[in-house]
């Protein structure tokens, strides 16, 4: 009898243990992986340095759950699993991992700076998955730049009255006119835009002697040395599109006392830099077709006849890749009367209907 009872242990030991070695087997040790990038980063220390909005990494994955890694005290991120929009990750200090719970299986993760941090760099590490599948870079880029109705400042907002830390926690820049478009057409997207930021002035005058183009040639916003171009891609950036959206600032606020130009003077240097601005893209990027948008200002509407009138000049050189945009009628109902999630949908919808006309993936 207790040579039977020892010999029934040991069955017992032996298929529990097989049981845990089958469990260890299914269930891998969870492994770092950096996800691939969209967007402007610098890579440092196998982490993504990020400041501009809307910049994302993503991956698949098998497994049953996936941890995001990242160090950020100033801004929040969308989680995006299998489609599905997460609870956003808030900001906080010090380096950690944010874990999801999956069934097993195969599943594709993105992650997505909502906010802007011009003064700031967060440190993005990646993901922790059980087994990393390949993905597959997309061919069609789009690629947006503009200022705080381009960054989707304060989207999800439903006042115009907020205080700071309501507009950094209603801005969704996955949910901006820019996703959605790129979204549509399944591209791969930039979104390099600054809040207050004019092509040639800033809102009310602000900071004299800097404008958006200083900014726009680098990486980091923080980094004047860190220029575009110099990450490491698998997948050079060649957008087919490229949505421009500046003079908001510009123009929103009547030239004051003491600012170096009259109000013709400044359109002036407007129109002379916007033309410098899009010759350089069409330079750097010769087959891609150029969107230049506006929209109404209130009262004397000085934004839209410009921004017309230069595509308009440069059609009649015989440019065929640039095309104008009219933002339309909005509601504008976010904070500091910025476009709400509504908003962005009709943008993304005329942007959509333009491209559709221009079909510049057709060849």
């Amino acid at each position: 009898m207790i040579q039977g009872r020892h010999s029934c242990f040991a069955a017992m030991v032996l298929f529990c243990c097989s049981c845990a070695f089958a469990k260890l087997a299914y269930s891998q040790q969870p492994e770092l992986v950096l996800g691939q990038l969209q967007g402007r980063a610098l890579l440092q220390d196998e982490h993504w340095l990020v400041t501009w909005p809307g910049v994302s990494l993503t991956s698949r994955f098998s497994g049953s759950k996936v941890g995001v890694v990242l160090d950020d005290s100033v801004n929040y991120y969308q989680v995006i699993i299998d489609g599905e929009r997460q609870k956003p990750i808030q900001p906080a200090l010090g380096k950690r991992t944010i874990w999801f719970e999956l069934t097993a299986g195969e599943h594709s993760i993105t992650l997505v700076k909502r906010s802007e941090s011009p003064d700031y760099a967060g440190r993005l590490y990646g993901f922790m998955v059980e087994q990393s599948l390949p993905t597959t870079p997309a061919t069609k880029m789009i690629e947006f730049i503009g200022d705080s109705w381009s960054a989707a400042l304060a989207n999800e907002s439903t006042q115009r009255e907020c205080s700071p830390e309501q507009i950094r926690a209603t801005s969704d820049a996955s949910r901006s006119f820019a996703a959605l478009v790129a979204s549509h057409y399944q591209a791969a997207w930039q979104l390099n835009a600054m809040s207050g930021m004019g092509m040639v002035r800033n809102w009310g005058g602000n900071l004299p002697h800097t404008d958006f183009r200083q900014y726009y040639p680098r990486l980091l916003q923080t980094q004047a040395k860190a220029n575009a171009g110099a990450e490491q891609s698998t997948n050079p950036w060649q957008p087919q599109v490229i949505v421009i959206a500046l003079g908001t600032n510009d123009f929103s606020q009547p030239v004051a006392q003491g600012e170096k130009w009259t109000q013709e003077q400044l359109a002036e240097h407007y129109r002379q830099a916007y033309l410098e601005f899009i010759t350089q893209q069409q330079a750097k990027y010769s087959d891609a077709h150029i969107i230049i948008a506006a929209n109404y200002l209130w009262p004397d509407d000085r934004f839209r006849p410009l921004a017309q009138a230069l595509v308009t000049q440069l059609q009649q050189q015989g440019n065929k890749r640039i095309h104008y945009l009219d933002w339309g009628e909005l509601g504008l109902n976010g904070c500091q009367w910025h476009p709400d999630l509504n908003d962005h949908q009709k943008m993304a919808n005329r942007v959509i209907a333009l491209v559709d006309q221009i079909q510049p993936w057709a060849n």
